[in-house]
């Protein structure tokens, strides 16, 4: 009797153990093309990604009243082994920049780079949704620095530092309109 006890309970024990409930939530999200939002929630209130569309362009943390009212970006997979993505504007017709980071920490849209992984980033979410259009609390890397994407507030310009794992760097949020 207590061995069939004490057999039922390491059976227990073990498969408690190797639930996914105790690991880590993450996720890489496809988001097939779609034109997006990307925001965060301070205080209960969303501040979007503005781009500026041109060469040199950075992206600023905006509150806005009217949250996915455009899209202002398409997110794709680089085509690369590390299933790294690229930012692009929709404003951007032609499609002809991409979000760039550089060492010192700057994000600029630069001319597409057709070689090396200097506008290449890592996309890792808590949730991702059932559709291609939604996934949320992610952190967003840089592929060549190691550094994440960071925000200092609302009104301040996008930049990459290193990775703490902060609110300003994982809760970063893609939706479409």
């Amino acid at each position: 009797m207590f061995t069939a006890k004490l057999a039922t309970f390491i059976s227990l024990l073990a498969t408690a153990f190797a639930s996914p409930v105790l690991e880590a939530r993450s996720c890489s999200p496809n988001f097939q093309g779609q034109p997006l939002t990307i925001f965060k929630t301070r205080l209960a209130f969303p501040f979007q990604w503005v781009p500026t569309n041109a060469v040199g362009g950075h992206i600023t943390l905006v509150f806005t009243n009217t949250p996915f009212a455009t899209s202002e970006f398409l997110v794709a997979f680089s085509g690369q082994p590390d299933n790294s993505y690229v930012f692009k504007m929709t404003a951007d017709t032609a499609h002809s920049l991409q979000l760039q980071g550089f060492a010192n920490g700057d994000l600029t849209f630069q001319p597409i780079a057709f070689t090396g992984n200097t506008q290449n980033f890592l996309i890792d979410c808590f949730t991702c949704g059932p559709s291609s259009d939604i996934a949320d609390g992610c952190t967003i890397k840089h592929v060549q620095t190691g550094l994440c994407v960071t925000d200092n507030g609302g009104g301040s310009t996008l930049r990459l530092t290193p990775c703490t794992g902060a609110f300003n760097q994982d809760a970063f949020n893609f939706h479409s309109p």
